[in-house]
């Protein structure tokens, strides 16, 4: 009897398992799975919050939908209050699985919360897609980190550069991540933030994806 290779572990990254199948997600025009989005935002959180020093708190795909399910007087269970009270935004890899103890849902978006001006903005790839889940998620999200009577709390849909097919979507919720991060870096806050470059590195992100998980493997596992 054959051998599944598909079920072979390629990289050990903290608390990421990739395996040959999620892999190859990344080899044609597939649609991410949690594994490939939680693996980027783990990534992006070693990158980004040194020192510890939190000025990002990247959820990953599993506690964002562990979460969406959950009530919001409970999210505090789940989410570290010390995050919360040092990062400037907390990024969330929205799905529209509508269950909470298994992996699916056919569209990903992303719902960031920036502390400064008390508001959640929304990325839809697929504009109205999402819309009305996130709207939701954003309203616990800031019922569990704000005062409860907060007056000035806002959800803003932003109007997200818009994928061409049916398969990209967490490819943009990577992007965007890269894009907005970078961007809060310099500038502290959301204004001004350019999206025009967004499309072109989503045509380069899966390649770009597969060259980072070869440089992890090339690493000692004491490195990370």
């Amino acid at each position: 009897m054959a051998k599944d290779s598909s079920n072979e572990i390629v990289l050990s990254y903290y608390d990421c398992l990739l395996r040959a199948s999620d892999v190859e997600l990344l080899q044609g025009s597939h649609w991410l799975n949690d594994v490939i989005i939680g693996f980027y935002f783990e990534y992006l959180d070693e990158t980004f919050n040194k020192n510890e020093k939190r000025d990002f708190y990247f959820i990953s795909p599993e506690l964002t939908q562990l979460l969406k399910m959950t009530e919001p007087e409970q999210y505090i269970i789940f989410l570290d209050p010390f995050s919360i009270s040092e990062c400037k935004c907390i990024l969330f890899p929205l799905n529209n699985c509508d269950r909470k103890d298994a992996a699916g849902g056919t569209h990903w978006s992303l719902l960031i919360f920036c502390k400064g001006n008390k508001t959640c903005y929304h990325f839809d790839s697929a504009k109205g897609y999402n819309g009305t889940i996130a709207s939701q998620f954003a309203e616990n999200v800031m019922s569990c980190v704000l005062d409860k009577n907060e007056p000035n709390k806002k959800f803003i849909e932003v109007n997200s550069p818009q994928q061409d097919n049916g398969y990209d979507c967490g490819v943009y919720v990577l992007c965007l991540a890269d894009v907005i991060t970078n961007h809060i870096l310099k500038n502290e806050n959301m204004d001004g933030c350019n999206y025009d470059r967004v499309k072109e590195l989503v045509r380069t992100k899966r390649t770009e994806l597969l060259n980072l998980i070869n440089d992890l493997k090339r690493k000692p596992l004491a490195n990370y």
